[in-house]
């Protein structure tokens, strides 16, 4: 068995319906111990691998598993928070460094989910031009966004500009709070943009005992891939058994999951990390 294939959009690359999220490893007490997490990872099957500039020593210690790899096998996403000026020229450049990457295959404008972050961005010195830039130059593949907390406003950025991809959350806890997937997917996929869910796991607070329906769930929205953070080489274990085996939540297995899903909400509305004031990951 192997972890399911789905085609990334328009970009027309084939990734792993699971891709390994880099918000966790970047939290591991050694490098060694983050590379590890990565190269099981590549070794299960997975072939997408998600990082951003904000998260800490993600992009570094990614970049030294990637030494190691045969990158035409990968597609690595990284995420930038800058908005314009010489800052978020920066930033790009430290990504790339810290990747040790010549080319990134795509860079996602992260956290635009304020009417001003997506002016900022569109700006004759903002991050959207400048990936553009990149991108012109043959550095950059595709350009992508990520929202957390607006779907209207994501609508409209949708309908703005042609991105190649979107990154939303698409996790249980989301469907019953402040739901992406019935507003904003039909219209990404409407101008083929490709998909790519994220917030699987409710933030780090589901059960162990509910992980594999958490994931079962995620992969069976219209998303062409769910990222998850993995902590541990046991978690990259855990998940990708359950992706190999994937099989769709019955209605009554969904409906009790999200049943479930609003008992998680409050716990969590203190403690969005993400809320427009932050604009960083923690």
């Amino acid at each position: 068995m192997a972890i399911p294939k789905r085609v990334l959009g328009r970009t027309g690359v084939e990734v792993t319906a699971l891709g390994l999220g880099g918000v966790c490893w970047c939290l591991a007490e050694t490098d060694q111990a983050a590379v590890a997490v990565v190269h099981r990872a590549i070794d299960r099957g997975i072939t997408y691998i998600d990082t951003a500039s904000t998260y800490r020593d993600s992009e570094r210690r990614l970049g030294l598993a990637l030494q190691e790899r045969d990158r035409k096998r990968l597609f690595v996403a990284t995420k930038c928070i800058k908005r314009r000026g010489d800052e978020a020229r920066r930033e790009l450049e430290e990504s790339f460094a810290r990747l040790r990457l010549e080319v990134i295959d795509l860079v996602q404008l992260h956290a635009i989910d304020q009417e001003e972050s997506l002016a900022e961005v569109q700006a004759p010195d903002g991050m959207l031009r400048l990936i553009e830039e990149y991108r012109s130059a043959g550095r950059i593949r595709f350009v992508g966004v990520s929202g957390h907390t607006r779907p209207a406003q994501f609508v409209r950025l949708l309908q703005e500009y042609d991105f190649d991809t979107i990154l939303h959350p698409c996790g249980p806890v989301n469907a019953v709070w402040n739901d992406f997937t019935r507003t904003v997917l039909p219209v990404a996929r409407a101008r083929q943009m490709g998909t790519i869910g994220m917030k699987v796991m409710a933030y780090g607070q589901v059960p162990p005992d509910e992980r594999a329906l958490y994931l079962r769930y995620a992969m069976s929205r219209d998303v062409d891939v769910a990222i998850v953070g993995m902590d541990t080489v046991e978690q990259v274990e855990e998940n990708v058994a359950v992706a190999e085996a994937y099989a769709p939540l019955s209605p009554a297995e969904e409906g009790q999951l999200l049943a479930r899903a609003l008992a998680l909400v409050p716990a969590r509305q203190s403690q969005l990390w993400w809320l427009p004031k932050e604009r960083v990951q923690p």
